[in-house]
This record gives C-alpha cells, sequence and structure tokens, in this order.
C-alpha cells in the first residue's frame, strides 16, 4: 500500500507486513514498535460490543464530535498511531476466509485474545502456517499457552500480582502491597512481544521459516522483578517492602519528601558524609542536623523515621523544582516527582529530544502521542509509521486494504459491507 510520504532513508521493518489483532494495551503495544520501525501494520476490528477495543471507549476523549464515535479517546491514540485499520466479522465464514487471504500476504500475525479463541475460529497456528509456512505468530496470554493455567483468562494487573511484582511494591507490612498504579505488564510485555518478532524475522531472513511465539505476560514479570526470584531461592525467604528507602545500603535521607502546594514531591537519595553535609548546608544547618544521631550513615539509617520527619519539615515550604536545583548543584541526587502535565509542559528534556509527536488523526485533527524512547541514526523510524498519522477510525483503510492488497472491486467491497462481513 502506498506510503503517506516517501522516507528520505530506508525504514529498519521495509517490507514487513504485520496483521493485528490485538486489543487493549499488551499486544497493540507490540504493533506500535513494529509499525513505528517501519512495518505496515493492518489492525484488524469489528463493530460487535464483545469485540470492539476497550480503549476506544476510555477516557480522556478529544471533545466534540458524535457522543457515541469510537475514534476519539486519548489513550486509543496514543498506543495505535502508525496503523492501517480495518473491519472484519471474525465471527462469520466469510470473514474467515477474508481473514485467510491477509494472512497469506502477511510476514507476521499479533493477537492476544482470549486462549482457545483463535482455535474456536480454526485458525490457530497449525492452521495458518499450511496457509503461509512463513508466517511469525505471536500471542500474548496471561500465563502462557502450555502448563496448568494455559486456559486461564487474565489483564494486565492479574498477571502483575502472579508474577509477584505487585507484592513488591509499597511500604513495609502491615500495611498492603499498593501495586503499580497503573497495568506496567501490558506495557512491558509489548515491548518483549516486538523484541521477540525482531529476533523471528532475522531467522525466517535466514531460514524463509516462520515460528509461533508464546508469550505470557506473568513470565514478563519475573523477568523484570530484579533480584527478587534469586533472593527467595538462595533465602526461602519472602521479599520484604520497604518503600522508597534503600534496603542494601546506609543511605538516609532516602526517599521522597513533600513540597510546597498540592501532592507536590520531590526525591533526595544520600549517599556519602560529604552529600549530607551539603544537604545540611542547604537547608541552612538547622540545629536538628547537629543531632549526635545523624553524625555517622549507620546512626542516619538507624534513625531514619525520625531523620525522614525532620527533613519533610524542611522541604514542604520549598518549590520542588528550584529545591531540586538547588540540590543537584550541590551534588546532591535528587529529582522532582513530576505528574503527568509536568512531563507534558515542564520538561525540558523531554521536549529538547522531541518525544511528544504531533500527528493528524482523520477525526480528531493533529494531536500529540508519545513518540520512540530511542534515537536511530541514519534510520528512518516514525511513530506514524507508514500512513504518517494516529490511529486509524474503526475501518479508516477497508477500501485501500481490500481493493489494492487483496484485489476486491468495488461492487464486491460494497457487497461486504452490506452482508456485515467488512
Amino acid at each position: 500500500m502506498a506510503q503517506a510520504t516517501p522516507p528520505t532513508r530506508r525504514r529498519p521493518l521495509e517490507g514487513v507486513r504485520v496483521i493485528d489483532l490485538t486489543r487493549i494495551v499488551a499486544g497493540p503495544n507490540a504493533t506500535r514498535m513494529l509499525a513505528t520501525m517501519g512495518a505496515e501494520v493492518i489492525r484488524v476490528e469489528w463493530h460487535d460490543d464483545r469485540a470492539i477495543d476497550l480503549l476506544r471507549g476510555v477516557h480522556p476523549r478529544v471533545r466534540g464530535g458524535e457522543p457515541d464515535s469510537l475514534n476519539r479517546s486519548g489513550l486509543f491514540n496514543n498506543i495505535n498511531p502508525g496503523k492501517y485499520g480495518v473491519t472484519l466479522n471474525m465471527n462469520m465464514p466469510q470473514g474467515r476466509d477474508l481473514f485467510k487471504r491477509l494472512i497469506e500476504k502477511a510476514t507476521v500475525l499479533c493477537e492476544n485474545y482470549s486462549p482457545g479463541q483463535m482455535e474456536r475460529w480454526e485458525l490457530g497456528y497449525d492452521t495458518l502456517r499450511e496457509i503461509n509456512p512463513g508466517l511469525i505468530y505471536l500471542q500474548i496470554t496471561g500465563m502462557g499457552k502450555s502448563g496448568t493455567y494455559n486456559n486461564y483468562l487474565s489483564v494486565g494487573p492479574t498477571a502483575q500480582a502472579l508474577s509477584g511484582l505487585t507484592h513488591m511494591s509499597g511500604v513495609p507490612e502491615p500495611m498492603p502491597p499498593a501495586g503499580w498504579g497503573y497495568s506496567y505488564l501490558d506495557h512491558s510485555t509489548g515491548y518483549y512481544g516486538a523484541m521477540h518478532v525482531l529476533a523471528a524475522l532475522m531467522q525466517r531472513r535466514r531460514t524463509g521459516r516462520g515460528c509461533y511465539l508464546d508469550i505470557s505476560q506473568t513470565e514478563v514479570g519475573l523477568m523484570v522483578s530484579g533480584t527478587a526470584t534469586l533472593e527467595a531461592q538462595l533465602t526461602g525467604q519472602p521479599t520484604a517492602r520497604h518503600g522508597n528507602r534503600m534496603q542494601a545500603a546506609a543511605w538516609a535521607p532516602h526517599g521522597a519528601y513533600p513540597c510546597r502546594g498540592t501532592d507536590e514531591w520531590i526525591t533526595i537519595a544520600v549517599q556519602t558524609d560529604a552529600q549530607w553535609q551539603a544537604l545540611v548546608a542547604e537547608i541552612g544547618a538547622p540545629e536538628w542536623a547537629r543531632d549526635p544521631r545523624f553524625a555517622t550513615a549507620a546512626g542516619r539509617k538507624t534513625h531514619e523515621d525520625d531523620l525522614d520527619r525532620l527533613v519533610a519539615s524542611y522541604t514542604t515550604s520549598e518549590d520542588r523544582y528550584e529545591l531540586m536545583n538547588r540540590l543537584q548543584k550541590r551534588g546532591i541526587p535528587s529529582g522532582v516527582v513530576q505528574k503527568a502535565d509536568d512531563r507534558c509542559t515542564r520538561d525540558l528534556q523531554l521536549k529538547e529530544r522531541g518525544y511528544f509527536v504531533p500527528l493528524p488523526q482523520s477525526e480528531i485533527g493533529t494531536w500529540p502521542v508519545e513518540g520512540f524512547p530511542a534515537k536511530f541514526q541514519k534510520m528512518h523510524v516514525d511513530v506514524g509509521g507508514l500512513p504518517g498519522r494516529g490511529a486509524p477510525c474503526m475501518g479508516e483503510d477497508n477500501d485501500t486494504v481490500y481493493r489494492d492488497l487483496l484485489g476486491l472491486s468495488a461492487e464486491e467491497i460494497a457487497t461486504l459491507k452490506e452482508e456485515w462481513v467488512i
């Protein structure tokens, strides 16, 4: 299919075609990475309430338009830029036949349906590789497609809990685990999914053969859990929660401290006696800082509760950005706890790197989306992908894909629409 604008440099995944049957975040995040690197990603959706991607209805939504529009979700637009979009009723035999024709022309299939759904449609890997022996099939599920839990349904937070990540986050007992605040494993599983597809593409280039990739969100959680699993294996003890404190060294103060304003915070991580003395000088050498309990790193660590309370008594009246700059000038590790609006409006580093990329979207106009977290030299990498835009509207590219890729006539396309196949 035609690109929006011809690139001046080759795209890393030029010539790779991905059929995207993914929903919500984990799968779409994988295909987002592939689209950014130049793959032609064709997102396949359907209008039925059970099949519509949940994110299409998630707030915040761009103001205006029809109240029931499926094309105005900011989150959906941020997760799915650079993709083409078609509608296809997979519950109808004609729809599944069209899907098989798409597979014939595909390099990669990505899906994160409930376990067993593709088999119920008789479209599992064993069937699809007969159609296209070179097909790379990426399947993302909560637990993986083998083992005791292979048919369990899951979402990102469920897999997070099973992986142990939820238990690791929060302050010590008796307080409960705090979780991660967002569906962290949906994002990280998408990154792992894209990485595995890249490896499979290298094998395909050498051998001409495709493969099946079975990714478990829960096991991805284990991969990003740091030393917790190793610690349990060595000591037989569960990992304890430490909040913001450093458990492996006598670093104190080490935490997040309130600043002036509502829910404004700064992090401070004193690691050496020299940094402690610099902090004392910055805050005006108050009487409490000369307390013998705080004279050594071991003492500060032992009396960390009192120390945190006293440091907070100073920071609470300070502007967080001004304080961060003053502390950093003195060589004290410190950073503002940024909120979403800070990242969009105040973060000079993100602005200078062009992290937020304005992209046109056919219904909501031009809006910024998150870019790619790396810069490529001498390669064309663009979050707008081949179409050079934000997320597709429902069925936006039906005519283009079914005409140009599958060779259907205008009359055939019109008939399929009338019969509720596309």
